[in-house]
């Protein structure tokens, strides 16, 4: 049984070798009439392995330098904007400062319009007023003059007419009863004089 054994691992061995050494003898036949051309092709594989290495790296050192001008250029962009929006704010304070002024200074000047309005009107009341008082009274005085001058020829028409009518009737009944009218009448003038 031993013999069995080494005798099987011999031939196991032997056919190992044997496989080896043909696989061996394949490689450099393959080597013989392939292997210029597998090198060729390894050669460009590598060489294109490196192309394609140093163009990704310098499509990252590309796209890193875009993207740090398109960084700096929106940087630029919202510092000008933001300039730009403080200086219309800015601009729209003044405008507002300014209008508030201009409206503070046009109420200043309409108050002391209607103020001078007010004192204008006040005055122009009081003259009016004055006027009219001075006018009532002279027309009041004018009014008792012409009252005092009719009573005075009213008198002297009635104590032309009670003479005549006196003399006609009665020397002496008439003379009374024009005097007692006369008195009468001036004493009912006095009276509108003293209401008016």
């Amino acid at each position: 049984m031993t013999m069995r054994t080494s005798g099987r691992a011999e031939h196991e061995a032997t056919a190992g070798h044997a496989e080896s050494a043909i696989t061996n003898s394949l490689e450099q036949v393959r080597d013989i009439l392939c292997g210029a051309q597998f090198r060729e092709l390894a050669r460009r594989l590598s060489r294109t392995d490196a192309q394609l290495a140093a163009q990704a790296e310098e499509l990252r050192s590309e796209a890193w330098r875009r993207l740090d001008m398109l960084e700096a250029h929106t940087r630029r962009e919202i510092e000008a904007l933001s300039a730009s929006i403080e200086a219309q704010r800015a601009s729209a304070d003044g405008a507002l400062g300014s209008v508030a002024r201009e409206s503070r200074e046009a109420l200043e000047l309409i108050a002391q319009r209607v103020q001078r309005l007010e004192e204008l009107v006040a005055r122009t009341q009081r003259e009016l007023r004055q006027q009219m008082l001075d006018q009532s009274k002279a027309f009041a005085d004018e009014t008792r003059r012409t009252r005092s001058e009719l009573s005075a020829m009213l008198e002297r028409e009635l104590a032309a007419v009670w003479a005549e009518g006196a003399e006609a009737l009665a020397p002496e009944a008439p003379a009374r009863e024009a005097a007692a009218e006369s008195e009468r009448f001036q004493r009912a003038e006095r009276r509108s004089d003293e209401a008016a």
